[in-house]
């Protein structure tokens, strides 16, 4: 199976060289943990690495916010956007590209229309990596997990379908469930977790790779380190509980 890799020193590793091309991926852990920072690097990596033209859609951070981080962790994106390799989206500018009258007005957004903004982009850009910040932000609109829950199922259908390797990002609680809504980790083909820990007044960062179909992976749990280059997996390193 062909592989997409992160470009991120130490997770190829834990992933066997990468996601599985055509797969959905979905990032876990609380605020603080570095899950826009892994999906930037996912999709910047792949446009600087691999020339792999990519798509990154924030739904709750403004596209300033996003290119102060890019630049603050030396991810220089202009050339790749200005070459059409690197696409950096924002809740503005998707709903420019749909008809959503009624959710401007609620401020919420649905799957349907990022699958409908998608199939629009995908068609003119051919990108191959997608990722999504986050789709906690999205089951908001949905007033019973019933039907978040279907209609998560069909969007990661969509996504499959579409052609691209994609990237989702959602939340942990603090109650320990691993996910927002306790669904998300079900629809996905791997499924990765970051941690947060107070380890003697110092916070401490941590990944796992709990799920990953497909492919053979690393189930231990490593230091994950955030460096003035960004992300860093000790993939040699296990944290021992």
């Amino acid at each position: 199976m062909e592989r997409v890799p992160t470009g991120i020193e130490g997770l190829d590793e834990l992933l066997q060289g990468g996601f599985p091309e055509r797969t959905v991926n979905l990032v876990s852990g609380p605020a603080g943990s570095g899950k826009s920072l892994l999906s930037l690097e996912y999709i910047f990596n792949g446009a600087r690495e691999f020339g792999d033209t990519g798509v990154y859609i924030t739904l709750e951070e403004s596209r300033e916010n996003i290119e102060r981080a890019m630049l603050n962790y030396k991810m220089d994106f202009q050339a790749l956007e200005d070459q059409g390799k690197f696409y950096l989206i924002d809740l503005g500018d998707l709903r420019k590209e749909v008809d959503t009258a009624e959710e401007i007005e609620t401020g919420l957004l649905a799957f349907s229309t990022l699958t409908e903004f998608l199939q629009k982009h995908l068609s003119v850009t051919h990108a191959k990596r997608v990722a999504i910040d986050s789709v906690t932000a999205v089951g908001l609109y949905y007033t019973s997990v019933e039907v978040l829950r279907r209609e998560m199922f069909r969007f990661a259908r969509m996504l499959k379908e579409f052609g691209v390797t994609s990237l989702l990002i959602t939340e942990s609680l603090e109650n320990q469930q691993l996910t927002r809504y306790g669904i998300e980790q079900f629809i996905a083909d791997s499924f990765i977790t970051l941690g947060l820990e107070d380890v003697k007044g110092e916070l401490r960062r941590t990944i796992t790779v709990r799920k990953a179909r497909f492919t053979r992976h690393d189930t231990a749990t490593h230091p994950l380190l955030i460096t003035e280059n960004g992300l860093e997996v000790a993939a040699e390193e296990k944290v021992l509980r």
